[in-house]
């Protein structure tokens, strides 16, 4: 069930989230990337529906 609870993300928590994975993406691999955005994506989710 969701809370109605939302993640509001401001253009500076944008531009450096792009910042971050831009860096990511020359220094990491592939594979750590995929790991990255996978638990990335389930904290993301967690946060929404968590009361």
């Amino acid at each position: 069930m969701k809370s109605g609870f939302k993640i509001l993300w401001t253009d500076f928590a944008l531009a450096e989230l792009e910042k971050t994975i831009d860096y990511l993406q020359e220094n990491w691999t592939e594979k750590e990337l995929g790991v990255l955005f996978l638990k990335l994506e389930e904290t993301l989710s967690l946060t929404q529906i968590t009361h």
